[in-house]
C-alpha cells in the first residue's frame, strides 16, 4: 500500500503545528515528516523532530546535489522538502504529515498530486494572525511587518489547495475536526 502525505500550508502563527500536535494524538499511526530549514533553532526544538536544521553550506550541498524537491526564501531563511524522505514515506506506506510553506506545498503537490492532499490552514482574519504572532512573542516589530506582507500573497494561493481549515481562536476543536475529516479517506 503506499503511503500519503498530508500538506499543512498556511502563513505562520495559522496553527499547523497545534494541529499537527493534534492530529497525532488523535492519529499516532500519522507520521510527522520534518522539512529542512537554515533557520535557528528556537527553545526547545530539536535536529530531526521539529526540523532538520542546516547552516548555508549545508543547504546549498542538498540545492547542489538535487536532493531538495523544492527549496523557498521564508522571512529571511531556506526552507526545503527532502525529495528522498518524502519518496521514502509514500513507497513504505506511512500516512505522513507536515507543514510547509505555501509556494512550497503547491511545488510538492505538483510532485506528488495523486499521494499528497494539501490543506490551507488559516485563521479567521489577518488581524487575527497579527495577534497571534504578537502572542507568540518570537516575532520581533521589523519580523513581524515582514510576515504580514506575506500573508497577502498566502490567502491569495489558498485556492490552490485541495481543502481548507479555518482555526479560529477557542475552534480548536472544530478546526481538528474538519482536519480528520479530510484525512480520513485515507486512514486504515
Amino acid at each position: 500500500m503506499r503511503g500519503h502525505l498530508f500538506l499543512l500550508i498556511g502563513p505562520s502563527g495559522s496553527g499547523k503545528t497545534t494541529l499537527i500536535q493534534e492530529v497525532r494524538k488523535v492519529l499516532p499511526a500519522v507520521r510527522f515528516i520534518p522539512t529542512t530549514t537554515t533557520r535557528k533553532p528556537r527553545p526547545g526544538e530539536e535536529h530531526g523532530r521539529e526540523y532538520f536544521f542546516a547552516s548555508d553550506e549545508e543547504f546549498d550541498a542538498l540545492i547542489e546535489r538535487e536532493d531538495l524537491l523544492e527549496w523557498q526564501w521564508v522571512h529571511g531563511n531556506r526552507y526545503g522538502t527532502s525529495r528522498q524522505r518524502f519518496e521514502e514515506a509514500i513507497a513504505s506506506g506511512v500516512l505522513g504529515i507536515t507543514s510547509i510553506d505555501v509556494l512550497g506545498g503547491i511545488a510538492v503537490k505538483a510532485a506528488f498530486p495523486d499521494d499528497s492532499t494539501s490543506i490551507f490552514v488559516r485563521p479567521s482574519s489577518p488581524q487575527e494572525l497579527r495577534r497571534r504572532l504578537v502572542a507568540r512573542g518570537d516575532t520581533p516589530g521589523e519580523d513581524l511587518e515582514r510576515r504580514m506582507e506575506r500573508v497577502e500573497m498566502e490567502f491569495a494561493q489558498q485556492g490552490r489547495c485541495d481543502a481548507i481549515v479555518t482555526n479560529d481562536d477557542g475552534h480548536l476543536e472544530a478546526a481538528l475536526e474538519r482536519l480528520i475529516e479530510i484525512m480520513r479517506p485515507y486512514l486504515p
